[in-house]
């Protein structure tokens, strides 16, 4: 290990930043794999919204390790052949944002292949889930849930009728189904309030 450590000091800054970030990023995607082959569960969660709903998850924990993946070591196989800073920080942008288109059009065909299944998402209608990409209000845009359909937990396009929109991680209920593959959501907060309004004093 310090014998690794000694060859990375030794090179320039540059090379050292660039095999950083393709290395770190790499551990983390190799995590994130382990854990799902070992336990079943997902370590990935979306860091923000690109446009309304922020429906593509591009700042997914995966999705940014796959751009800096593929940044880091390309960047650091261009200086190694002898091209300049700004070369390789060109083309290490260009192969990182490659591998995150590529990476956005997997993730969106496995989500219409598990969607076009046998799985029918009514039986998710008063299940209880959790917002794993943030909802817009009043229907102007879609976000995603994360909540239990026929027995295991699925990743589902939702939107919601609420004034404020739903943030990442919020409890929410499903109350019905919008189209085959959209649900209808209301948070637990608000549907206890509701509750609380209708109830004689």
């Amino acid at each position: 290990m310090n014998a690794l450590w000694e060859f990375y000091i030794n090179y320039d800054p540059a090379m050292r930043t660039f095999v950083g970030i393709g290395a770190v990023s790499s551990i983390v995607l190799f995590i994130q794999m382990i854990v799902i082959l070992i336990g079943g569960s997902d370590l990935d969660f979306d860091l923000g919204e690109v446009g309304e709903g922020g429906a593509t998850g591009i700042f997914s924990i995966r999705s940014i390790g796959s751009f800096f993946t593929g940044f880091g070591w390309t960047g650091a196989m261009f200086l190694q052949n002898h091209h300049s800073v700004g070369v390789a920080t060109l083309a290490a942008t260009l192969v990182g944002s490659l591998i995150l288109v590529g990476f956005l059009s997997l993730m969106r065909w496995l989500h219409g292949f598990k969607t076009d299944g046998t799985v029918n998402y009514k039986n998710a209608v008063g299940n209880v889930g959790t917002v794993y990409i943030p909802i817009p209000p009043k229907r102007k845009g879609m976000g995603q849930i994360q909540v239990d359909v026929q027995g295991r937990l699925s990743t589902v396009d939702a939107v919601s009728d609420s004034e404020e929109k739903i943030e990442n991680r919020t409890p929410v209920r499903v109350e019905s189904l919008v189209d085959k593959r959209t649900l209808l959501v209301k948070t637990l907060e608000e549907e206890a309030s509701k509750e609380k309004e209708l109830s004689p004093t």
